[in-house]
């Protein structure tokens, strides 16, 4: 505010002073008077003056407004500068109080961590001596051979069996060829894995054949009937499948099926390891 007023009394001397200009003075204004009539009647000097007042009257009415007007909006520039110092101002006291925050804060981390390696020193300083102690401490004596094992027995945890490994394949074995003349079960393909794949095409010749399928749980009591396995077989000519499996958890079977042709298997798992087998019975 200080700052101001100076800027201020140089805007009020400068209104003054042009105001002082604009009016004119009286010799001026009579060196404005109307050259006289041509005819020698003499004018009076009251109408002259009469005459020449409202001119003059008017002239110093627009100007004074006109100053007025600059006044005015130099009062109003001085108060948004003086809004905008203040904003500063406030803007400045405000990250003032949020240094004087953060510098409390970090103080008192300091503090805190002052206090905490005092604590850690006094437990360093405690640990050092009991070990100082155990040193100086004798030596017990030594247990006997026959005690010694009893106690070293008496230690050792028993260590559970460990589980049996799983069998390579969980399908039964092909069937071996039969006698001349007799129809079997010839196995065409066999598939697994552990996610959803489709099999290649394969062809039934005979009436009759079946997939043999099996499904595992990951191995843990946690993942129990936790697996699902869904096997569907598709004509190559059709879009309307044959159920073969809708199974969750582990389980096995054989689903059998009629119609020969060119067929696809679809298999959706999850969850689990499964395997299957295509066998043509003719």
């Amino acid at each position: 505010m200080k700052r101001l007023l100076p800027v201020l009394f140089l805007v009020v001397g400068a209104v003054s002073s042009a105001l002082a200009q604009s009016v004119p003075s009286p010799g001026e204004m009579s060196e404005d008077k109307p050259p006289p009539p041509p005819d020698d009647t003499p004018v009076p000097a009251t109408s002259d003056s009469a005459a020449s007042s409202p001119n003059v009257s008017h002239l110093t009415s627009a100007e004074t407004q006109a100053i007025i007007d600059r006044l005015t909006r130099t009062n109003a520039d001085l108060l948004d500068l003086l809004k905008r110092q203040q904003s500063v101002l406030e803007d400045i006291q405000y990250d003032r109080r949020l240094q004087n925050r953060q510098i409390s804060l970090v103080e008192q981390r300091l503090e805190d961590t002052l206090q905490l390696n005092a604590t850690l020193e006094a437990k360093i300083a405690k640990l050092q001596a009991d070990a100082a102690t155990a040193a100086a401490a004798p030596a017990p004596a030594a247990a006997t051979p026959a005690k010694a094992d009893a106690a070293s027995a008496a230690d050792v945890t028993p260590v559970p069996p460990a589980p049996p490994a799983p069998p390579a394949s969980y399908l039964p074995p092909e069937d071996t060829a039969g006698a001349p003349g007799t129809m079997w079960w010839h196995r065409l393909l066999s598939l697994s894995g552990d996610d959803s794949k489709n099999s290649d095409s394969f062809h039934i010749s005979g009436k009759q054949w079946r997939v043999i399928w099996h499904n595992q749980d990951r191995p843990g009591a946690a993942y129990k009937n936790t697996s699902a396995l869904f096997i569907n077989a598709f004509p190559a000519n059709d879009t309307i499948p044959k159920k073969i499996c809708s199974q969750l958890g582990t389980s096995g079977n054989s689903t059998e099926l009629t119609g020969s042709g060119d067929y696809y298997l679809k298999v959706e798992a999850s969850g689990g390891r499964w395997e299957l087998a295509v066998e043509d019975f003719r």
